[in-house]
This record gives structure tokens, sequence and C-alpha cells, in this order.
């Protein structure tokens, strides 16, 4: 039973310590999170552009992770070289499997 309590508690307690470099944080649920938020600030007359690069990251277990959730990644996937927007979105499942997408507009 304790082994079952640790394997709850220690990746709830390592994921409230996240820092978001956003400007907008979403709440996020324990059991379940699907979210997603700017990663920019300043949307006076943005344009969105053409292209869409995505750019991802996995966790499992709070053991393994892997993946590039760069923009720089993520501009290169889609072709981009002017950057025009970012946003995010973040998954979690019981903090076991947790994404999160880097998503860059552009031409």
């Amino acid at each position: 039973m304790r082994r079952l309590a640790l394997l709850l508690i220690v990746p709830w307690l390592t994921a409230c310590n996240l820092t978001f470099e956003a400007p907008v944080i979403p709440p996020t649920g324990f059991a379940y999170s699907s979210i997603r938020a700017p990663l920019d600030t300043d949307l006076d007359e943005t344009e969105l552009g053409d292209k869409v690069g995505r750019a991802t990251t996995r966790v499992v277990l709070g053991l393994v992770s892997w993946g590039d959730a760069s923009i720089e990644a993520a501009a290169k996937e889609a072709g981009i070289t002017t950057l025009r927007h970012a946003d995010y979105e973040y998954d979690n499942i019981l903090f076991f499997y947790q994404r999160f997408t880097v998503i860059v507009y552009g031409d």
C-alpha cells in the first residue's frame, strides 16, 4: 500500500514544481489535463502566417523523457523562417504520461 501511495504522490509532487515560461498558465487537473495557451504576449496585429509547425516532448512515469519541444524544432519541422506567433499544448494523464507541444505559426 505504501508503494502505491509513493507511486501516486511522487510524480504529483515533482509536477507541482514545474514552471512554465508562458504568459498564461491554465489550471491543470490531477487526473487529466488537456490545455492550450499562448507562449507570447505581443498579440497586437499578429498575423499567424501560412505555415504551422509542432515540436513535442513526452514523459512517462516521471522517469523517462524524450523529444525536442523547442521553437526552433517546431519552425524547422514546418520550414518556417519568419515566426509570427507561438502556442503550447499540455496533456497529462495522472502524471504517468505527459505531453508538451510547442506550436509555431509563420511563413
